[in-house]
């Protein structure tokens, strides 16, 4: 069972990194959407690292 949430986590993860370096490239244009995957990817990153444990 974490194994496959491990493997959705990582996804997800990779996914917002993807969607925050489409968003960077005009980061004024994009500010609150920056915001909001960062804050997503943190709190992805946290849960990802509380199940390795």
């Amino acid at each position: 069972m974490a194994n496959s949430e491990l493997e959705t986590l990582k996804n997800e993860i990779e996914e917002l990194r993807q969607e925050i370096n489409t968003y960077i490239q005009y980061p004024e244009i994009f500010k609150d959407e920056l915001l909001e995957a960062s804050q997503k990817i943190d709190i992805l990153i946290n849960k990802y690292i509380l199940l390795i444990k």
